[in-house]
């Protein structure tokens, strides 16, 4: 019975033996494959983790780029308008970059990536602020605070931002790696216990062996693919990149580093870094020592940009910036250095290019009036500070204006051309030749004597008279008129400096051209100039503060049928520093010397019809009368400056659109002078405005030439006959027959007359008896205040 009960405590004993055999092997097999699916479980997530987080760099690097391309193209040269399109695609960009940069701060990281995250997305953020605030210069034409705000730290930001996307690149390629060999740990001690099961767990060590396998190779294919986006990510970006070891060796050059470097990636793989990046001191041309393996920032913050030259291997140079720092793990252990360099040799020479438009003419290549004074000031201050003496030139060409009325704008474009040339043989080399305007120059003649500025600028105009010009077969001749002032210790400002020459300038044109007028303080033409430059100042001031003022002179009609209907002619007066009036002609003629009476026009114009417009709303104006055909008016002079605007006529249609006035109530007085010599465009603004509604009167009638052979060609309502015949006709025959006739003929063509500068009883009796239908002067009515009313935006109107 013992064999039995061996035997049988032996099958139980092999029984139990193989079953714990089998309990082990399942275990063992169990806990194996949990640590495969462990492991892949861990491959998966990290695998996408990867992918989310590469992508998401991907995507603000890309972004990044196309805002930056754009704020480049807003750079071009070109009109204000050209830059909207180019606007709005970086307003969408920006979009772009800063849904980017949300993802980037969105993402799920810890320890050395969260840093780099960190410094990631405040760098995004800084480059973002300083693009928009370069986009906003260039929107307000600020091109070159634009271009410097661009070159001094638009390019270090987004070196700085893409130089911080990398290190979180290679903080997450860290974190992958370790990751890996934490589950290939775990892989090893999977196999280590399926190989204690033996031989009877090796069925199942090479299943799980082949599930091993096809983890492992969807494994690698994923990283590979991520691989291969990293380097696409790397070639898609518009800076040089190259990273080395913790040696200085180079590992990588990215395709633009390869580009400007002159070696291909795999030829500088290994080589030191000084060997292939070359770079040298772009002011003293000494090359730069190697770049530190430390972090060049430190503790104070991003450094300023260095202003260098990159050398390629075949010794051709480049400008450009960079800006290079360690690559770190996670326990900041230094793994090597990443540069990355830009390329600013395109964007200097359009700062360049944009820098010379900004201070020259255009046209003739001359230094324009702004960088002209801005010289000018330098002039004045070394005058003062160092008793040098300089001096300044005012050139105004003289039968200019025949060449363009002859042959057009395009010959006084190149007569400018021309002239501009011989000029600059007069100069001397330290001298300065500006444009200021049309045809006017300005000449700055460093430590220059008086004697010797007159003998440069006699010397000058002597040339231009000399000079001749031909164009299409026509030869024309032009002089130029100077006016020289002295720069010295007793000058003024730059104000009253120019305004001297321009003084002296205006002299030499009066005295009879094509001379030097030298200033001298104690001139009398000068000190008419200087009063008439304050009268000009006193016109601006009166816009600034509102001291024009309307007056209005009663017209009163000589026999019946006017009935109740108000006619008036409106006056201008000026307040001056007492706030006492000041006629018209106080400063009427200072303000069309001085290309202000336009504007003075253009306010009298409004304001009135303004006034008008509230007075007929109102009821003021009486509308029975309107209705039965009596109908007043309020007349209002404009001159031939204001007919030879090209603006002024769309001036007034959009005047009259906007204030609807009752026709007829609004008349415009045009001189006979000024209807004569501007004939066609009067005739023209005439038909015109009578579509409108409005009248016509031709004031100062009998003074010019041939006037009776004009009126049929002029749509006018009101003849006013000038004042010189209405004054002596009671005792002057000839100014009587003058009178009668004038209106006789214009009740013939069917115009109404008015008597002007009726001062006397005698002279009204005198223009009743011959049926003159109004009459006006200061025995018929004195001038009146208009009001209040029209006393407004006197500046906007003059601006």
């Amino acid at each position: 019975m013992m064999p039995l009960l061996a035997k049988a405590t032996t099958k139980t004993l092999l029984f139990i033996a193989f079953g714990i055999l089998l309990a082990v092997l399942t275990a063992l097999i169990v806990l194996g494959l949990a640590r495969i699916e462990s492991f892949n479980r861990q491959t998966r997530a990290l695998t996408q983790a990867q992918g989310h987080k590469i992508g998401v760099v991907s995507e603000l690097f890309l972004a990044n780029g196309q805002r930056s391309t754009l704020i480049d193209q807003l750079f071009l040269p070109g009109a204000q308008q050209a830059r909207s399109p180019a606007l709005t695609r970086y307003q969408r960009a920006i979009a772009a970059y800063q849904d980017a940069v949300k993802k980037l701060g969105a993402l799920d990281v810890g320890g050395a990536e969260r840093e780099a995250r960190d410094q990631a997305l405040a760098a995004a953020g800084a480059s973002l602020a300083i693009g928009d605030r370069i986009v906003s210069l260039l929107m307000q034409n600020q091109i070159a605070p634009a271009s410097e705000l661009n070159l001094t730290q638009a390019v270090l930001s987004d070196s700085r931002l893409q130089e911080t996307l990398y290190l979180l690149l290679e903080a997450n390629h860290a974190q992958t790696t370790q990751s890996i060999a934490a589950a290939n740990t775990g892989m090893r001690d999977g196999f280590l216990l399926l190989g204690a099961g033996g031989i009877l767990a090796l069925l199942a060590g090479v299943v799980i062996a082949i599930m091993v396998i096809r983890v492992v190779t969807r494994t690698e294919a994923r990283l590979h693919n991520e691989k291969e986006l990293a380097e696409v990510t790397l070639h898609s970006i518009v800076d040089g990149v190259i990273t080395t070891d913790a040696d200085g060796r180079i590992e990588y050059l990215n395709p633009v580093a390869e580009r400007f470097l002159g070696w291909s990636s795999a030829e500088a793989k290994g080589k030191p870094l000084s060997e292939v990046y070359r770079v040298v001191d772009e002011r003293s041309g000494v090359p730069l020592v190697t770049l530190p393996l430390t972090d060049a920032q430190g503790a104070a913050g991003d450094p300023e940009p260095v202003a260098v030259r990159l050398v390629d291997r075949s010794g051709r140079e480049c400008p450009v910036r960079y800006s290079h720092s360690p690559i770190r793990g996670r326990d900041g252990t230094e793994h090597g250095m990443i540069v990355v360099f830009h390329d600013v040799s395109q964007l200097r020479a359009m700062a360049q290019q944009l820098l010379w438009q900004a201070s020259h003419d255009s046209l003739t290549g001359l230094v324009n009036r702004r960088e002209f004074e801005r010289r000018l000031i330098e002039l004045i201050e070394t005058a003062k500070a160092q008793r040098r003496e300089h001096a300044l030139l005012y050139l105004d060409l003289d039968n200019f204006k025949a060449v363009n009325d002859t042959c057009g704008h395009s010959a006084g474009d190149e007569l400018l051309r021309q002239l501009t040339s011989i000029m600059l043989t007069r100069m001397r080399g330290s001298d300065t030749l500006a444009r200021l305007g049309g045809d006017e120059f300005g000449a700055l003649l460093e430590s220059c004597p008086p004697e010797q500025a007159v003998r440069i600028a006699n010397g000058m105009r002597e040339t231009v008279r000399e000079f001749r010009f031909v164009w299409e077969g026509k030869t024309f001749s032009v002089g130029v008129s100077i006016g020289l002032v002295p720069v010295n210790a007793e000058s003024g400002n730059v104000s009253q400096v120019l305004a001297a020459a321009d003084a002296c300038c205006y002299e030499a044109k009066k005295q009879g051209r094509d001379r030097v007028q030298v200033y001298r303080p104690d001139a009398r033409g000068a000190g008419g100039r200087h009063e008439e430059l304050q009268l000009v100042s006193q016109i601006t001031r009166a816009f600034e503060l509102g001291q024009f003022r309307l007056y209005r002179q009663r017209i009163a009609p000589l026999h019946s049928g006017s009935g109740g209907a108000a006619h008036y002619e409106v006056l201008i007066r000026m307040l001056d520093a007492s706030g006492s009036p000041v006629p018209a002609t106080g400063f009427m003629p200072v303000a069309e010397r001085y290309n202000l009476l336009t504007s003075i026009e253009r306010w009298v114009v409004s304001s009135l019809v303004e006034f008008l417009h509230r007075q007929w709303n109102s009821g003021a104006i009486t509308r029975e009368a309107h209705d039965r055909g009596e109908r007043g008016f309020y007349s209002v002079n404009i001159s031939g400056a204001s007919i030879n605007d090209k603006s002024f006529p769309e001036f007034l249609r959009n005047l009259l659109t906007r204030y609807q006035l009752p026709s007829g109530l609004l008349c415009f007085e045009i001189t006979e002078t000024t209807a004569i010599s501007n004939l066609s465009k009067a005739a023209e603004l005439m038909h015109e405005l009578k579509g409108m509604g409005c009248r016509f009167a031709l004031d100062d009638f009998g003074t010019g030439m041939s006037s009776f052979a004009y009126l049929k060609y002029l749509p006018v309502d009101f003849l006013k006959i000038a004042g010189v015949f209405i004054t002596d006709m009671g005792t002057d025959a000839m100014d009587y027959a003058i009178v009668d006739s004038i209106n006789k003929i214009s009740h013939i063509l069917g115009m109404k007359t008015i008597a002007e500068s009726v001062e006397n009883a005698e002279a009204l009796a005198r223009i009743t008896e011959l049926g003159i239908d109004f009459a006006q002067g200061y025995f018929v009515a004195e001038p009146e205040e208009l009001g209040d009313e029209p006393a407004q935006r006197q500046t906007a109107l003059f601006a």
